[in-house]
């Protein structure tokens, strides 16, 4: 059961902000109202998979509340949201936090975030508009590529949010930022943050370190982060989130040849997103876990299994490969899958939206030929008599020398048979062996 979350209502901390002339102040939170917002077209997306050899592909929908589970997760139950009034007379407009990305095709269907109305506000409601941007160099840039509207009439926090008219793709990082606009004199929202700390932080409050420079306010047209700002160890960042759609691939890359003894190393290729903790809920709470008070255990982002009886074995995101030694010969079949855990658009944990991605891992502790790729020649070098085994049905035998010249033939059935070169002079041939519907295998042969 997820766990209720307390808010203080006197929290408030002041800060100067650089190239200002006034001060920005954060205030407490009052409570957070989950009610119904529109859904994502891929909130409620059964993600199925499948076996497809070495790569298997899925497509998901997710909204990434991400920088509300840090808080939701991670805080103490006496510890609440901050809130930053908009439009706040100090000159800052926009308000809102980052996301990686590295899939040159995520698409971007809408956008979310939660806000209030503040209580002074002489509007029964007021509008909160929120923007899509490209991040350069680590700051957003406008134009924004697009942005959705919405209505908040409450003072409790209200998770607000609408899609776009045509998905919106981006290349690199991105950011969602947000503001209220209003619509008569005195209209003001409330913009709601996490009270994220930076791992340097002094702060007494050890569940708050988790801030990572993510969050955004814009003064003018000038963008710069919150971490700092607010106080040292502080790195606030607000509750926004993109809704996204994107093609997941688990993909690995397996050894070959025999792998007996021998410590090999299978490639674990996977999409970005699969081990990302803004996108897998599942990498969040691996990333976070010394952190979390809520008692919930990890969930596996990547679960190994190389048919061995060994067992699973699991690998962090930061180092996705994995070395496995085969201990006896034979030929083994092995699994990677990988677990991808959406996030839901009220910040509540899916437990029905769990998906496995599995792909084939093999390799052979000693190889197993076939057809003529099973012959044996022996003994190499040799005096004159040539042993030739495994031979297919109706094998031609054909020994040539350096110049391309052959200089012996014959025919053999299945199985053994011995060519007598004992004629031949010293030196180097190939014995070529073939058969109908067969390749041709070449060895190269000492005589001496």
């Amino acid at each position: 059961m997820i766990k209720k979350l307390l808010f203080i209502t006197a929290l408030c901390a002041s800060v100067g902000f650089a190239n200002a002339q006034t001060n920005l102040v954060a205030q407490g939170a009052g409570p957070l109202k989950k009610q119904p917002v529109q859904e994502s077209p891929y909130s409620n997306l059964n993600i199925q998979s499948g076996i497809n050899e070495k790569t298997s592909t899925v497509a998901i929908g997710d909204t990434l509340w991400y920088y509300f589970l840090k808080h939701y997760y991670r805080n103490a139950a006496s510890v609440g949201f901050y809130t930053f009034k908009s439009p706040n007379g100090s000159g800052v407009t926009h308000f809102g936090s980052r996301f990686n990305n590295t899939n040159p095709n995520m698409s971007i269907l809408g956008l979310e975030c939660v806000a209030s109305r503040n209580a002074s506000s002489p509007s029964a409601s007021v509008t909160v508009r929120m923007y899509l941007t490209n991040v350069t160099a680590g700051l957003p840039v406008f134009p924004a590529l697009d942005s959705v509207t919405a209505v908040c009439t409450g003072t409790a926090g209200t998770f607000l949010g609408g899609n776009f008219a045509t998905p919106k793709f981006v290349s690199g990082d991105y950011a969602v930022l947000y503001k209220c606009i209003p619509s008569a004199a005195g209209d003001t929202a409330k913009v709601w943050m996490n009270n994220a700390n930076t791992p340097a932080s002094t702060s007494t409050v050890a569940n708050c370190k988790y801030g990572e420079g993510y969050g955004y306010l814009r003064l003018g047209s000038t963008f710069t982060v919150t971490t700092g700002l607010f106080g040292a160890g502080t790195d606030f960042e607000y509750l926004v989130a993109p809704r996204v759609a994107f093609n997941a691939s688990a993909v690995q890359f397996a050894p070959t040849g025999s792998c007996t003894s021998v410590a090999y190393t299978f490639t674990n290729n996977s999409s970005y997103q699969l081990g990302h903790r803004q996108y897998n809920e599942n990498e969040f709470y691996r990333r976070w876990l010394p952190f979390l008070t809520s008692g919930l255990a990890p969930d596996s982002v990547y679960t190994w299994n190389f048919g061995d009886a060994t067992g699973n074995m699991y690998t962090p995101s930061s180092m996705p490969n994995i070395a496995h030694t085969y201990a006896a010969p034979g030929s083994y079949t092995g699994t990677l899958t990988a677990k991808y855990q959406r996030m839901s658009d009220s910040g509540i944990k899916l437990q029905d939206a769990t998906t496995f991605v599995k792909t084939v891992a093999v390799c052979s502790g000693v190889q197993v030929f076939s057809g003529v790729e099973a012959v044996n020649v022996y003994p190499n070098p040799s005096s004159g008599f040539v042993n030739i085994a495994n031979l297919p049905s109706e094998s031609n035998i054909e020994v040539v020398n350096m110049l391309g010249q052959s200089v012996y033939t014959s025919k053999a059935n299945q199985g053994n048979f011995t060519a007598d070169l004992s004629t031949l002079p010293n030196g180097s041939y190939f014995v070529k062996i073939s058969a109908v519907n067969e390749k041709t295998k070449i060895v190269k042969l000492i005589l001496n």
